[in-house]
């Protein structure tokens, strides 16, 4: 699968600010890039810095004043999907070190809070079937629509308003 990515920010600083930009598609195994251009206006300072787990980069950048930023990019990608419909459950005492920073709640997805919302929805599902049964209740529940959500709405907020949503729907 092909996709186009165009992204544009346009701020007025009031002050000399840090930004870390994170607007770039990563190149990975499983995603080619194979047209990008990020154009940004002139600034004090620049600097290239690997992402988390040297996942793709992200850009250091020190402005004034209107700060601009555009980036356009084609990436083909083709992820290469596990079957984990029959994956076992595994208590968490036996799982892989790297894998422990996903059980931890974050400022975008605060997942202690969706435990009672899990255990309601999917609580007799367990394994890769759970795995499964969340991605299609993900896929026939939640849509993206440009400017619904802000900088500051989490996973929570989008669970609540897809909740609230389904309720106001004729059965």
């Amino acid at each position: 699968m092909k996709i186009s990515i165009e992204a544009m920010l346009d701020y007025q600083l009031e002050r000399p600010t840090d930004i870390l930009l994170q607007i770039e598609a990563a190149a990975i195994p499983e995603q080619v890039i194979e047209s990008a251009n990020l154009t940004l206006c002139d600034n004090a300072h620049f600097a290239r810095v690997c992402a988390q787990d040297s996942v793709g980069e992200r850009i250091w950048v020190r402005a004034e004043g209107r700060f601009t930023a555009a980036y356009k990019a084609t990436v083909s990608i083709q992820r290469i999907l596990a079957d984990c419909l029959d994956l076992p459950i595994l208590p968490p005492h036996q799982l892989p070190g790297e894998t422990v920073q996903y059980l931890m709640g974050s400022r975008y997805c605060p997942s202690d809070q969706f435990q009672s919302f899990v255990d309601g929805e999917f609580g007799s599902i367990e394994g890769g079937a759970r795995i499964i049964a969340i991605r299609d209740w993900v896929h026939n529940h939640l849509r993206y629509v440009p400017g619904v959500s802000t900088s500051d709405t989490t996973a929570a907020d989008t669970l609540s308003g897809a909740r609230a949503y389904a309720e106001t729907m004729p059965m």
